[in-house]
């Protein structure tokens, strides 16, 4: 069996905001086998992106935001992130101003994990991970709508905290598994 590809054949606009671009697209499939090409309709939601930043202490410590968010209805404990501001924007770039933003804190030392899909199946937003250390001190620089609380925790305290499921946020999971190698 070989994987099939799919192209785009018609586009519907539903919405274009800020954040969020979302399309009902018409796509041709081709199944690689020599049959005909089928249609189907795909639901998309496209997205710039974002970077999340695992932020690490001089004394090995973690730092997490726990910030109320809405669309999961509760206050939720996450590395810092941030979207990409504009297509093109460089995410390393995007990674230095969360981290400064979200925390306060500063590095010339964020070393890049690589990536995760948030949601593939309807989405294409790439969030971009990193790893910050070497960290300097400064002030938080929040958004008008934003309101979160610093909280450190060790790496093992961050591993107890994914098992009882009150870390759920998928990119931190994701970020903390792609840097275990370099804290422990």
């Amino acid at each position: 069996m070989s994987i099939s590809t799919e192209r785009m054949i018609a586009r519907k606009e539903i919405l274009h905001g800020r954040v969020l671009h979302v399309t009902v697209d018409t796509v041709e499939i081709d199944d690689g086998q020599g049959g005909k090409p089928k249609t189907a309709t795909r639901e998309a939601v496209w997205h710039f992106g974002a970077c999340a930043i695992l932020p690490v202490t001089d004394d090995g410590k973690i730092i997490l935001v726990r910030q109320y968010r809405y669309a999961a209805a509760q206050p939720m404990l996450e590395v810092p992130a941030g979207k990409i501001e504009h297509d093109g924007e460089n995410p390393a770039e995007c990674a230095h101003r969360e981290l400064e933003e979200e925390t306060g804190f500063s590095s010339d030392d964020i070393q890049p994990l690589g990536y995760v899909y948030t949601s593939p199946g309807f989405c294409n937003e790439r969030i971009y991970l990193y790893l910050a250390k070497n960290l300097k001190k400064g002030h938080q620089h929040l958004d008008e709508d934003e309101f979160m609380n610093l909280e450190y925790y060790t790496p093992d305290e961050v591993e107890q905290l994914i098992d009882k499921n009150e870390i759920v946020d998928a990119k931190t999971i994701a970020n903390f598994q792609k840097a275990r190698k370099y804290l422990f």
